[in-house]
């Protein structure tokens, strides 16, 4: 039994990297954020997108900064370090697949200038556009034409005759089976 008091709350005694405790990556995602805020306001409306990208980041650099201290070989074994390397990895991942969305990577930021262009130049005045599709119809009919959108629903008068019909075999195979 051990006699050893137990360690008080909060305590730091057995933290190594810093990135698997929030007192210590969340405060670096939370300042990593607020920097990230204050150059990309666009990005205020997204507090969970950019948590995340701040969180995975907070995390890689901690592991980065412990791995860049004792070294990616352990020196008493001269083995590689696999734990932190292999979480190191999955930060990694996290990081760079939480950067795409908010354009923080050069190709996904093209990409998303040229969403925000085609979403800009594709804006229309519905209230024009409806304006002008009543001229037009107001124009054929003026001239004895048809209303270029009154067509017959094909596609409900198809979908009708194979309902109908499928009842049809119905109610025959029940008299069939009844006689």
């Amino acid at each position: 039994m051990s006699t050893r008091a137990p360690l008080p709350v909060g305590h730091a005694r057995t933290m190594v990297s810093g990135a698997r405790s929030p007192r210590v990556y969340g405060e670096v995602a939370r300042q990593l954020a607020a920097g990230l805020l204050d150059e990309r306001p666009d990005l205020e409306p997204y507090p969970e997108a950019v948590a995340a990208w701040a969180t995975a980041e907070a995390q890689a650099a901690l592991l980065r900064r412990h791995l860049d201290e004792v070294g990616i070989i352990d020196e008493a074994t001269g083995e590689p370090r696999k734990a932190p390397l292999h979480w190191l990895n999955v930060a990694e991942r996290r990081a760079q697949k939480a950067r795409e969305p908010l354009g923080l990577d050069p190709m996904s930021e093209a990409q998303l200038m040229r969403e925000r262009a085609a979403a800009a130049s594709g804006v229309v005045d519905l209230n024009a556009l409806a304006e002008r599709g009543r001229a037009a119809r107001a124009e054929y009919e003026a001239v004895g034409l048809p209303d270029p959108t009154d067509h017959p629903d094909i596609a409900g008068q198809v979908l009708h005759a194979v309902r109908a019909d499928a009842a049809a075999r119905e109610v025959a195979n029940e008299l069939e089976h009844l006689l």
